[in-house]
This record gives structure tokens, sequence and C-alpha cells, in this order.
């Protein structure tokens, strides 16, 4: 409010000193005559202004209030000049094109620099509330390059004071032919008297207005960086607001398309994280095109395969909504601790899990592995009550060389391992079944764990004939009663 009655009361003051410099026929009336037919007018201006903006401006979407701003300040100017010219005819008898054309140029001036600078007040305004609201408004719909803008601007500038000016220099010349020239020097100073003012009050409306574009811009710049900084971070709620048309809005539409993409991205990597493990689906996302394709690479590799015993039976004796209840919350619980120790869930077979351990440390892997398995056995057993059916597992785990990759078809693939030692793993696992033993490990692994794992209460199996080999394969597993004692220690 403090804004536009400042400016009101400064075009109040340039149209009553403005009049008689240009129009012979306001130069007829006294100063005082002038003034109090502006300032009633300026008065009703003002107050049918509070409405107009009310009605039009701010009851409009956000996006739509600046250019609203404009149309409705340069109307209200250009009917206020309308309405001072037919009275100007009526009550003074004014000729209305002579003299009311003149009021209209004025008013249409200083109407332009009022609505350009409201309007991008009322830009400042809309943009500091889509700060705090979060905000994006639309897409770029149309561009107008900053050029453009400012060459029109430039043209209406020269053109509002050139014509100024010769209606200036057209009433002192219609003044010096009704009473010749005197005194030269005393119509030097007139004249020049006349332009020098003229040219000052358009130069500090053009400076009002590059002073308030460059608010605009600092807003745009310090949003632009805050927003850029969060993204920086991880934060990704933010969104520059797209008021404009030019460059600037360009920018904005821009930024605000890349967070759409990264929160695209990080939603798809989110869900896909719960498909496959969240290592997995981060490396799967960061591949072009090209390298997402059938294959792999060989990787020397922990491989950690679990199962429910006797699950069959479970299915047979509980409900399928309790058994898969009771799985989830069963899985929860073993997830959480594969991935506590850097393990990566490959994939679940039914009541079975398949975990690798070594693709981001595979010094640490077979340790990793171990403990991973002998926190899910123990966890099985102090949280059975809490899954609703008694779950038993068995667990297997082997090291050895795998192909680490994509499987299928072009249209369906998955990533997974693959190879003999993951064959191996399967079998320990339904070893853990024949000797009673719910951890069962390779002689391999056991030779790569620390001497804290290898000094548990191992039993050596010896070499025993795997399904589907033709070679004997070392075992050594933890019996029932051992894991019992183990685990009740403090």
């Amino acid at each position: 409010m403090l804004r536009i009655s400042i400016y009101y009361l400064f075009s109040l003051a340039v149209m009553t000193l403005y009049g008689g410099q240009v129009c012979p026929f306001v130069d007829t009336l006294t100063l005082m005559e002038w003034g109090k037919t502006l300032i009633v007018f300026f008065l009703i201006l003002f107050t049918v202004r509070y409405y107009v903006v009310d009605k039009y401006v701010l009851r409009a979407l956000p996006m739509e209030q600046p250019r609203r701003q404009m149309i409705a300040e340069l109307s209200l100017f250009l009917m206020a000049a309308l309405s001072i010219a037919i009275y100007n005819h009526f009550v003074y008898v004014f000729p209305p094109i002579g003299s009311g054309g003149k009021v209209a140029v004025g008013m249409f001036t200083l109407g332009s620099f009022l609505s350009i600078d409201m309007a991008l007040f009322r830009e400042r305004l809309v943009i500091i509330e889509a700060q705090k609201s979060g905000d994006r408004f639309g897409p770029l719909v149309q561009f107008r390059s900053l050029a453009k803008k400012f060459t029109v601007f430039a043209v209406l500038v020269l053109s509002f004071v050139s014509v100024v000016i010769m209606m200036v220099i057209s009433k002192d010349i219609h003044w010096i032919s009704q009473v010749g020239i005197e005194d030269v020097r005393q119509v030097q100073i007139s004249v020049t008297t006349e332009i020098l003012f003229v040219v000052v009050i358009t130069l500090g409306l053009v400076l009002n207005l590059i002073y308030s574009y460059s608010q605009n811009l600092r807003l745009f710049f310090d949003n632009e960086t805050q927003v850029l900084t969060a993204v920086n971070q991880g934060n990704l709620d933010g969104y520059v607001p797209v008021l404009s048309t030019d460059e600037f809005a360009y920018i904005a539409h821009h930024t605000n398309q890349m967070i759409d993409g990264l929160r695209e991205k990080r939603h798809i990597q989110n869900l896909f994280g719960k498909v496959v493990s969240p290592e997995v689906a981060t490396h799967l996302l960061s591949l072009g095109e090209d390298e997402f394709k059938l294959g792999g690479q060989h990787k020397e590799l922990v491989i950690l395969m679990s199962d429910i015993r006797s699950f069959t039976t479970h299915t047979e004796n509980y409900e399928a909504e309790q058994l898969v209840q009771s799985l989830n919350r069963y899985f929860s619980d073993m997830v959480e601790i594969i991935h506590n120790e850097n393990g990566i869930v490959d994939k679940f077979i039914g009541d079975g899990i398949l975990a690798v351990f070594g693709l981001t440390d595979p010094d640490s892997a077979p340790d990793q592995a171990l403990r991973a398995g002998l926190q899910m056995l123990n966890k099985c057993v102090a949280n059975n009550a809490s899954y609703g059916i008694p779950f038993s597992t068995g667990i297997g785990i082997h090291s050895g060389n795998v192909i680490v990759g994509n499987i299928g078809s072009e249209a369906r693939l998955e990533y997974t391992v693959i190879g003999d030692p993951v064959n191996i793993t399967a079998r320990l696992e339904g070893m853990t079944k024949v000797f009673d033993a719910p951890l069962m490990i390779s002689k391999t692994l056991h030779g790569k764990i620390n001497q804290q794992y290898k000094d548990l209460p191992w039993q050596d199996f010896g070499a025993q004939g795997l399904k589907g080999k033709s070679e004997k394969i070392d075992i050594l597993g933890i019996p029932e009663e051992q894991l019992s004692l183990l685990f009740k220690q403090p």
C-alpha cells in the first residue's frame, strides 16, 4: 500500500506540472485549479483501484497475478486520462483531441511505468509465497527472450520521451508565436528547463524499474541457488517457481524437470530396491542402456543360502494369510541381518533366501557371511513367538568363483549370481537336515575365516557326496545342541 501511495502522489505531482508544460489550454488554468482537478480524479482512481485489484488480480491464480496486475494498473490510468479529458472538455471547453490527447500521453506514460513496476512487485510477492509453499506453478508454455523484452521497453521509453519533448517544444512554439521573442535567453532557459524536467522524470522512472527488476533477479537467483544446494544434499522437495517467459523461466523450468527426473529415479530405485537389494538397484540404475544387457562377469564371492525346514508341513497346518504374514516378519529380520553385514539378498526362493557377500568388501566377506548366518539362526529362535509359526532354519555357506550379471531374455532380465558355488551352497543347506546341524559350511570357507570363528564348536563331517556333484566336498557344521549352548553364552 505504501508503494502504490507514493507512486500515485508522484504521478499527481508530475501531471500537475506536466499539464501546463505541454498543453497551452491547461496553461490557462492556475496551478491550484489544475491541481484540484487532478486530486479529485486521482482520489477516485485510488479508491477504484482497491476494488479492481481485489476482484481482478488477487482472486486469480498466482501465476496469472503479475500479468493481471499490469493490465489493471495501465487500464485504470487510461480510464482516468479519458475521464479527465471529458471533464476538461465540458467544464473548461478544452478540445478533446488537442488537450485531452496530451493528458492521455502523460497518463499513459506514467501508467506504463507504474504497471510494469507493480507487476514486478506482484511477481516478487508470488515468488516469496511459492518459496514457503513449495509451489512450482506450471511449465514454460511460451518463450520470450530478454533481448526482445528489453528492446520493446527501450523503444517504448524513447517513444515516450520523444513524444513528450515534441509536445513541450510544440507548446513553446505556440507560446512564442503568441507573445513574440523579446528575450532569447529567457526562451532558451524555459525550453531547456522543460526538456530537462521530462528527461529527469523519465530517468527516475527507468532507474526505479531497473532497481525493481534487479530485486526480482536477486530473488530468482537466491531461490535457484537454494534449490540446487538442497538437490546437491539429496533434498528433492523444492522447486523453482516459473512465472516469467524469459531465459530465467527457462532455467527454472529445466531445473524443475531435473528435480522431477531425480525424484522419479529415486522412486524407481526405492521400488526396485524392494525387489532386489538396494545396492543392486543402485548399480543397475547407474548402467547405460548399452551396458544393461545379457551377460555378466566373474567374481569371487561368498554365498549364503537359508531355508525353513518342513515348510510344506506348515502350509498344510496354517491358513495362507497367516503363513504370508509370518514369512514377511521372518524375512524382515533375516534381510536386516544380511544387510547389516554388507550382504546382498539376491532373491527369495519360496521360503528360502539366497544372499551373497563380497561385492563391496571381498576380504571381510567370509567373516561377514558366517556372522550373518549365526545371527539369523539366533534371531529365528529368539523371535519364533512373534512369527506365530515355529520356524526352524537351516543355513549353508560356501565361497567360490561365480558369474554376476543379467540372465534371461532381452525382454525380461534378472540380475543374479550363477555358478557351481551356488549349487554347492544349496546342497550344503540340504545337508543340515541330514546331520542335524543348522549351520553347514564348506572346508573352503572354513579356511578363509578368522581364528575366532575357527574356534567355534565345529564338527568335521569329512568328505561328503553332494547331489549332482561327482566329487566329494569336505564340510563342517555346528550341531543343534552346540548352537543352543553357543547362543546361551553371555
